[in-house]
């Protein structure tokens, strides 16, 4: 007998919803996006049945609650995409990598590998017609993997947000002059993630950290680069 192939109900219109979105758009797979500010929850009652994967891509608070709601027959694979949630009866792949509001090409989309859960089917199952590669983690690890994205990832942002944005505010210089820089140590990074830090945190030069905090001895950043020096001491 021929396989039925995959159909794709995503529910949610966020950044995660529209770029997923457009990623089975660009691999040719079928799907139909739900939305609360586009359609009823009536409407979605009635096309449910008609799908075999359903990706709720919404907050992790209503995640649970919500799925109570819909008509799920057993055959039907539920997906989530969050990185820390763990519930019952409803998988989760988690795509580590971060998601501007600028949609990417099938390349970028193909290279993003997917976080699931000790035990759970593989991505051929969850997600198929996916070509990307994914990994297990344990349940008791996911918690600590979703930290570890956060401070990599999102507190990074925030810290070159600070440099981008003081560069032009207060040093009166063009923001780009800084991409040069922002882009050495992301090679870095790749490359020899172990040995990429430099700097007077690196070589243990305390009168270099002590004369960049007096220079921050105003600013707000101040506790967070004093961490670091803690943390590295």
């Amino acid at each position: 007998m021929r396989q039925v192939p995959a159909s794709y109900l995503i529910i949610g219109s966020g950044r995660m919803a529209k770029h997923f979105c457009h990623y089975l758009s660009l691999l040719k797979l079928p799907y139909y996006q739900w939305a609360r500010n586009t359609h009823t929850e009536n409407a979605l009652h009635s096309i449910i049945p008609d799908f075999s994967h359903i990706l709720l891509l919404i907050n992790d608070g209503e995640i649970a609650s919500f799925t109570k709601q819909l008509p799920i027959h057993q055959a039907q694979i539920l997906v989530h995409f969050s990185g820390q949630l763990s519930l019952d009866n409803i998988h989760s792949a988690h795509p580590l990598c971060t998601f501007a509001h600028e949609l990417y090409n099938s390349e970028i989309y193909q290279s993003i590998p997917f976080i699931l859960t000790e035990g759970s089917p593989p991505l051929s199952i969850l997600l198929p017609g996916l070509p990307n590669a994914a990994y297990h983690i344990t349940q008791e690890q996911k918690a600590f993997y979703h930290a570890l994205c956060v401070l990599s990832g999102n507190f990074t942002c925030i810290l070159w947000k600070k440099f981008f944005h003081e560069l032009e505010k207060t040093l009166n210089l063009p923001p780009e002059v800084g991409i040069p820089y922002l882009n050495q140590i992301s090679y870095n990074l790749r490359n020899n993630p172990q040995g990429a830090l430099t700097g007077p945190l690196a070589r243990k030069d305390n009168n270099t950290i002590q004369a960049n905090l007096n220079a921050l001895k105003n600013d707000e950043f101040l506790i967070i680069y004093q961490a670091f020096a803690n943390l590295f001491a």
